[in-house]
């Protein structure tokens, strides 16, 4: 259930096939140190803004005309001005990204690409983008999932009742078409953006009538967790659409664009690239891959035995940012064992690790449980299911990732709502 990561990879993948744009017209220097925006007391340079603009023009695979940088203008300084409220919130809450794992981020970016670090930087440096301005989109992104999974995470909780719900209305719908969609939506936080986010919205399908690419500009400019995957919502059901588009999606051929529609909460463009019926399917309990810290104790251990253990696996846990740092993290508790678990049937955990293992999110270290074997902390890596299967598992992570979704899409709007912003354009 873990909001995970931004449009940069599709961007830097878009860019580095070879669409170059030398330069948006840059300003001259004095001028690039100009303020675009002031957000609560912060700026936005012009700098800022052309580096955003020439991602965004790259990605998306759009000519570098003056009618293309005005379409694509507002959406731009929107990104900035909420990528400045996120890192504002991750600072208020004490919540810090440090420069190694920005670095690693980056790296992995290069190894993607089949490059070195330094051959990214030339690319990128080829195309006039500082890799500075990538930098600081890793820096916000890492940061905001830290915030919402602080501040959020014990809101979402996945009942059985609710997984067996779910379970009934797929195989109501068995036989039926379901639809592999693709989704931009902009928000609109309060009725008096409505007009301009809706021109926004159509200035996006204008680009996208013209032949831009689809999933990059939903990777730069959606305002949901979609735009991790390029808008790809998956395979889905009427159902589970957002309703303004259950009838166009049932009347437009595939590959059209669908939208602007008005819908809860802002505008929407789509597309629906295939149909299928929804497959037969079996339910199955579910698989999740994990990690485990783990303080051994007896059942009849002393309560300040355990008390030590608990303090000691939340210091290990703060350490933990992913799968990949369970085990360093757990070499500095000395009387701790941490063990690599694999794939397991989450009908073979402890009844006290099972809810984890529906509702925990990916790479998010658990409180401390006590279970017959002592006190553990536990990460899941991943969980398994399939999209045509009934695991619960798969189920309850996707309920949780849409749950997190809108309150996260609800706390950026009511970052929105509070924010002091002066344009100065």
């Amino acid at each position: 259930m873990m909001i995970s990561k931004r449009f940069w990879r599709n961007a830097l993948a878009a860019l580095l096939i070879g669409c170059s744009i030398a330069s948006i017209q840059p300003a001259a220097a004095q001028d690039e140190l100009k303020i675009a925006a002031v957000v609560n007391d912060e700026i936005i340079t012009q700098l800022d803004l052309v580096m955003r603009m020439r991602i965004a023009m790259v990605s998306a695979k759009l000519p570098n005309t003056p009618e293309v940088q005005q379409r694509l203008l507002p959406q731009v300084l929107r990104q900035l001005i909420d990528e400045h409220l996120k890192r504002q919130e991750a600072k208020k809450e004490k919540i810090e990204v440090s420069d190694e794992e920005v670095d690693r981020e980056i790296d992995r970016i290069a190894q993607r690409n089949g490059l070195t670090r330094e051959q990214l930087q030339e690319q990128l440096s080829s195309s006039g983008i500082l890799l500075s301005a990538i930098s600081d989109q890793i820096r916000a992104d890492i940061g905001w999932v830290r915030v919402v999974q602080t501040k959020l995470r014990s809101s979402v909780n996945i009942t059985e009742e609710e997984i067996n719900d779910e379970i009934a209305r797929i195989k109501a719908t068995q036989g039926q078409s379901e639809y592999r969609l693709q989704e931009i939506f902009l928000a609109v936080d309060n009725p008096s953006q409505d007009s301009s986010v809706a021109a926004s919205a159509q200035r996006l399908a204008d680009q996208l009538n013209e032949g831009a690419d689809f999933g990059s500009l939903a990777a730069q400019f959606s305002q949901d967790q979609s735009a991790d995957q390029g808008g790809d919502q998956g395979w889905v059901r009427l159902d589970q659409m957002e309703p303004a588009l259950t009838s166009l999606v049932q009347s437009t051929p595939p590959n059209q664009l669908i939208g602007p529609v008005r819908g809860i909460g802002g505008y929407y463009l789509a597309i629906v690239r295939a149909v299928r019926p929804a497959a037969s399917a079996v339910e199955s309990a579910g698989t999740v891959s994990l990690k485990r810290v783990l303080w051994s104790m007896p059942a009849n251990a002393a309560e300040s035995e355990i008390s030590k253990a608990n303090d000691q696996a939340r210091e290990v846990a703060s350490k933990i940012q992913s799968c990949d740092g369970v085990q360093s993290a757990a070499a500095g508790a000395a009387t701790a064992v941490y063990s690599d678990l694999g794939t397991v049937s989450t009908t073979n955990l402890a009844p006290e690790i099972q809810a984890a293992a529906i509702n925990q999110p990916i790479g998010v270290p658990t409180a401390p449980i006590r279970t017959g074997q002592g006190v553990g902390i536990y990460v899941i890596c991943a969980r398994q299911g399939g999209d045509q299967g009934l695991s619960r598992v798969a189920i309850a992570d996707r309920l949780g990732r849409q749950r997190m979704e809108t309150l996260a899409r609800g706390y950026l709007s009511d970052l929105r709502r509070a924010a002091v912003v002066e344009v100065r354009m």
